[in-house]
């Protein structure tokens, strides 16, 4: 027994030695670089605190606030469309219907209740628009705000925390945004810290940089903190680009397909195609009598101008539908690219002001044309209301006299037909009286395009500024 009893005593003894070794070994090991520390008032620390804020600008086109985001999904209604937004993504659906429309009043209502995110992370449940508009009255567009979004940094990284025995207390790892401004938001008086170097952080330009040192750091996010457009506007994706001339080259008049190249040369399967783009998105295709209809838009992708195409599956007006990079235009020719996502691969597609009149002269007047042959209505677009259909089964001669015959099955209407250059702008003056449908087209037109087998006019609302459209194409025998 008194020999275990010595045995025990022996070993608890050289236990405590070797506790009371290792533990003045670490203490040497864990202290505080003095001059590699992070204290709670320093400028690096501040820096680095507003670098891992939270960024509120991506959904600012709907919530109009920098200093907040919205937690998705929510429901909003778009210019009286019900839109579900599960990502960051649908927020380009949101713009698409906006740009839809140069002269229409945009209106975007929220589905409240939602929960917005603060630059902070709090979460914050926002029941109306009242309580909106108190945070665009905090951080509204472009708003001058704390965070700083030039600079990012590359997680996992840890830091280390000292106490005020300058003894190394907690090593924390950093996996996000989110802990690292909460590190430096918790961070205690009597505490300093040093951050485990190198780390990596990424520049607005898209280049990585090692960085070795607190005060390399500093120096850096200093720099770096007004280098970029931290895009705060109420826009989305940074797409500030003005496409008014591109939409009024589109609008002002008709086009072909001069090419198409997708790896091979596919031009030809657009031979004979015309199309047509109305200023409500709508654009108008028509070949040898035969209408087609699709939907285009115009808008701004990372500082590129885009023109969309959507044509269903019509082909081959489907192999045209597309995001289209626009690379150059003017008033006769717009050329556009897309690449694609998958292999990289280069498409092109080129349009131009048609170069003839479907084999008739250049130049033969509009009443030389519209004497030769018969007529009847491709397109009538009153105010942005399609109302062709209205038109089905009519056919029109119009006669040297001036007489206009419109003819259905067995019912014959006359009309007066002339065009008119006294104003100094030349028109095309139609009048069926009070006969129904046609006394829709009564009106001075505007000669918006003259081919050999398609007259084309406009005319403007005196009253609220709408277009209407009237298409009148020969029949083919």
């Amino acid at each position: 027994m008194k020999t275990s009893l010595r045995l025990l005593t022996l070993v608890s003894m050289i236990g405590l030695l070797l506790f009371f070794g290792c533990q003045q070994d670490v203490t040497e090991i864990i202290e505080a670089p003095t001059a590699e520390v992070i204290t709670p008032d320093s400028k690096v620390a501040e820096l680095v605190q507003r670098t891992a804020m939270r960024d509120g600008s991506e959904d600012n086109i709907i919530d109009k606030s920098s200093c907040s985001s919205i937690v998705l999904p929510i429901t909003v209604v778009v210019n009286g469309l019900e839109i579900h937004l599960d990502s960051e993504e649908d927020l380009v659906t949101v713009e698409k219907i906006l740009d839809q429309f140069e002269w229409d009043d945009d209106i975007i209502e929220i589905l409240f209740p939602i929960t917005v995110i603060l630059a902070d992370y709090t979460e914050l449940v926002i029941n109306s628009d009242d309580d909106l508009e108190t945070l665009w009255e905090s951080c509204g567009e472009n708003e001058i705000d704390d965070d700083i979004e030039c600079i990012d940094f590359v997680y996992p990284f840890t830091i280390s925390v000292f106490d005020s025995e300058n003894q190394l207390s907690d090593v924390t790892t950093v996996e996000n945004d989110e802990q690292l401004h909460y590190f430096f938001k918790e961070f205690e008086d009597d505490e300093v810290a040093s951050i485990n170097f190198p780390i990596t952080v990424v520049l607005s330009d898209g280049s990585e940089y090692v960085v070795n040192d607190h005060d390399e750091l500093e120096n850096l996010i200093d720099a770096a903190k007004d280098d970029c457009d931290e895009d705060d506007d109420n826009d989305y994706n940074d797409d500030d680009v003005d496409d008014s001339d591109l939409r009024q080259v589109l609008v002002d008049g008709l086009w072909e397909v001069t090419k198409f190249m997708d790896e091979e040369d596919e031009t030809a399967i657009f031979d004979g195609f015309v199309f047509d783009f109305l200023e409500n998105g709508v654009v108008e295709v028509s070949k040898n009598g035969q209408g087609y209809r699709g939907e285009w838009t115009t808008y701004g992708d990372e500082g590129t101008l885009e023109l969309e195409l959507f044509f269903g599956d019509e082909y081959p007006l489907a192999e045209i539908v597309d995001d289209w990079d626009l690379i150059e235009f003017d008033g006769n020719i717009i050329k556009l690219k897309d690449i694609s996502g998958g292999d990289g691969s280069v498409e092109y597609l080129t349009f131009e002001r048609p170069t003839d009149n479907g084999g008739g002269e250049p130049n033969a007047s509009l009443s030389d044309i519209l004497i030769e042959g018969t007529w009847v209505v491709a397109k009538y677009n009153d105010s942005g209301d399609d109302e062709t259909l209205d038109y089905n089964g009519f056919s029109f001669d119009f006669l040297e006299n001036g007489t206009v015959v419109a003819t259905k099955n067995d019912d014959v209407v006359e009309g007066t037909w002339s065009v008119n250059t006294d104003s100094g702008q030349e028109k095309f003056i139609l009048d069926f009286g009070e006969t129904l449908p046609l006394n829709e087209f009564n009106d001075d037109w505007d000669i918006e395009d003259v081919l050999e087998n398609r007259v084309e006019f406009h005319s403007i609302s005196g009253g609220d500024g709408t277009l209407d459209v009237l298409v009148f194409e020969k029949e083919t025998m």
